[in-house]
């Protein structure tokens, strides 16, 4: 535990120092969602019935570009290779990453949604669906970024076969997300679509980290 929380702290302390750009995926959203309003004409009574599905891809496509350096910056000046000579699990050094790109990539966006509750003028229903659903499904995009990731350390150009990685995995997510803030106003927390939605997560943790720690190991071997 005392080397899971520690590799978690030592990601954060990284972050902060690197000038602000763990803050790009946070810019990016903010960018997307001000241009998608602008082009689409700025009325509320037109954006209002988008705004959920402009913010999931928002959310999405912030998160995306990000995976392609979860692992490989460790890689890449030798701390993958240190942790492994260490002894310590690899999976237990993928769920700390995991935990920390959440901390620093998920939650700045979930803080940021009020704010987007004002450029869309969103209810406050809608507001708390799609709070609910980015709580629920962001630690399956996390996860599925993370088995991604893994399988492309070292590879040059690796963003691009990310994306295509990545994706076909992230669209059962997004398909189900955008339709549970809807549903959230109805039966709220117990909208099948949530349910879908803890059931996606609880799969891609499954899955997600031990074939990410898999990757790893492969690779360093």
């Amino acid at each position: 535990m005392h080397r899971y929380s520690g590799l978690i702290i030592r990601d954060i302390r990284i972050a902060l120092r690197s000038g602000g750009a763990w803050l790009m995926g946070l810019v990016f959203f903010a960018v997307f969602l001000s241009m998608s309003a602008i082009a689409l004409g700025g009325e509320f009574k037109t954006l209002r019935p988008l705004a959920p599905a402009l913010i999931w891809m928002a959310m999405v496509f912030s998160l995306l570009f990000s995976f392609e350096h979860l692992f490989s910056d460790d890689a890449a000046d030798g701390s993958l290779e240190h942790i492994k000579l260490s002894g310590m699990s690899m999976n237990t050094y993928v769920l700390s990453k995991v935990c920390a790109h959440w901390l620093l990539s998920v939650l700045p966006l979930m803080i940021a949604l009020p704010l987007t509750a004002l450029l869309f003028d969103l209810s406050p229903s809608i507001l708390l669906g799609l709070f609910a659903s980015i709580l629920i499904a962001s630690p399956a995009l996390v996860c599925y970024g993370a088995f991604s990731g893994a399988c492309l350390v070292g590879f040059k150009g690796g963003g691009f076969l990310l994306v295509l990685l990545t994706i076909p995995l992230i669209i059962p997510i997004l398909i189900f997300a955008v339709s549970s803030v809807t549903s959230f106003q109805e039966l709220g927390l117990f909208a099948l679509e949530f349910r879908a939605l803890a059931g996606i997560s609880l799969i891609a943790t499954a899955i997600g980290i031990p074939t990410a720690a898999a990757a790893l190991n492969t690779i360093m071997e």
